[in-house]
């Protein structure tokens, strides 16, 4: 990257972020129902983000 912040991250990294959430969701829906909403929504945006970058 070359610092700007406008670009798109990576596939890799989306790759990456995605698996951590989907970790989150998994550990939020035993332990903190309060979070599995928003969890659930960043899982469908960074779906999204990496089927358009496909």
């Amino acid at each position: 990257m070359t610092g700007h912040s406008h670009e798109l991250p990576s596939e890799q990294s989306l790759e990456h972020r995605l698996n951590a959430v989907r970790r989150d969701l998994a550990r939020a829906e035993k332990e903190e129902p309060h979070r599995v909403s928003a969890l659930t929504a960043e899982v469908k945006k960074l779906e999204a983000e990496l089927k358009i970058g496909r």
